[in-house]
């Protein structure tokens, strides 16, 4: 029986939690398995000490780390890790003169006759410091070790959906994305212009080559500069309003210093081309808008058409528009916004991108 993805990522979490509890259970219990005695002091001394070093762990792993050292901020980093790790020692101390817990250094099993005898070490603040300065530098260790083996399976992880998604979507360009209604519709509308001799037939001609030339060639990299994107927008946009001439109105501004970016190709066309496949009425006039603006390190897109709630959707509607919003969350990850609305009989699409790399 197959699974939703829902429900798999819901298994996986719960086994990963699973096992983190697992492991710090263990962790807390060892000593006790080694033979030294449950009494009610050293239970509570290896709660609150391991407490720390719990905290100590995930604080390294899932935020010094990630958040921290690979932002090249080493000096932070290391001055926080040796701060946890003075915690780490004085808590041990701290709560072993406290709960007046003394180190069994004699530890045999009682099945050799040989009794437990904890033994008062000297009073010397360096030998009580030694055993949980190496506890620190073991969860140092182990949380830099998890942490580097989670990315490195979460980044396969993600390459090889993102390789698995770029086919798709190389299929679904060359489908959907710019359609053969749209090409059969341009062709006829250069064939009825160049039956007049009008000069709009050759300009017609040049803007659908470019408009080829880029999906053939221009999409097969990961990134292309985003001026190369609008040029391709404006080709697009053009040829529509050729194609519908005065009966559909087009309000399109793009603005920004587009030539300093890059992005990736074929990211914004597809909720373009939805405005014009879902937003074209042939009883009346149609209008469309789409903004397009880069602000320092940010793409905005917003597109607005009249929407029909009433009109049947064929069964591929919205397939281009899911594909895209996947192709966001596998390039974009938490870094860009979507969404999709309708208001006042109207369709409305914001997308914003932080194109900083």
């Amino acid at each position: 029986m197959r699974i939703s993805m829902k429900e798999a990522i819901f298994r996986r979490n719960y086994f990963k939690l699973f096992l983190h509890i697992a492991w710090w259970t263990i962790f807390i219990l060892y000593p006790f398995f080694l033979g030294i005695p449950v009494e009610e002091n050293i239970l509570l001394k290896i709660l609150l000490n391991t407490s720390l070093l719990i905290v100590f762990f995930y604080l390294n792993s899932d935020i010094l780390i990630p958040k921290i050292l690979t932002k090249g901020r080493i000096v932070l980093y290391l001055s926080t890790v040796l701060f946890m790790i003075s915690v780490v020692v004085y808590a041990d101390i701290l709560t072993s003169d406290h709960l007046n817990v003394r180190e069994v250094t004699r530890i045999k099993s009682t099945k050799t006759g040989r009794s437990l005898k904890p033994n008062r070490p000297p009073d010397n603040p360096l030998r009580k410091a030694t055993r949980p300065f190496f506890s620190a530098l073991f969860i140092l260790a182990l949380s830099t070790s998890y942490r580097l083996l989670y990315d490195y399976f979460t980044n396969e992880r993600k390459r090889n959906e993102l390789e698995n998604q770029t086919l798709v979507s190389e299929l679904s360009f060359l489908k959907s994305q710019v359609s053969p209604h749209f090409l059969f519709n341009t062709l006829n509308n250069i064939y009825s212009l160049s039956l007049t001799n009008t000069p709009r037939a050759s300009e017609a001609i040049l803007k659908l080559s470019h408009l080829l030339r880029y999906m053939l060639y221009e999409t097969n990299e990961t990134s292309v500069s985003l001026d190369k994107e609008i040029d391709y927008i404006n080709d697009y946009i053009e040829l529509q309003k050729m194609r519908f001439s005065n009966e559909v109105t087009i309000d399109y501004t793009a603005t920004g210093d587009f030539h300093t970016k890059e992005i990736s190709p074929m990211l914004l066309i597809p909720y373009i081309e939805n405005a014009f496949k879902h937003g074209i009425s042939y009883s009346k006039k149609s209008y469309i808008k789409i903004q397009i603006e880069l602000k320092n390190e940010e793409l905005y897109l917003k597109v607005e058409n009249p929407y029909d709630k009433n009109k049947e959707k064929d069964s591929a509607s919205g397939i281009g528009l899911v594909n895209t919003r996947r192709r966001l969350d596998l390039l974009y990850p938490r870094k860009y916004s979507l969404h999709l609305n309708t208001l006042n009989d109207l369709f409305i699409v914001e997308l914003k991108i932080n194109l900083h790399s």
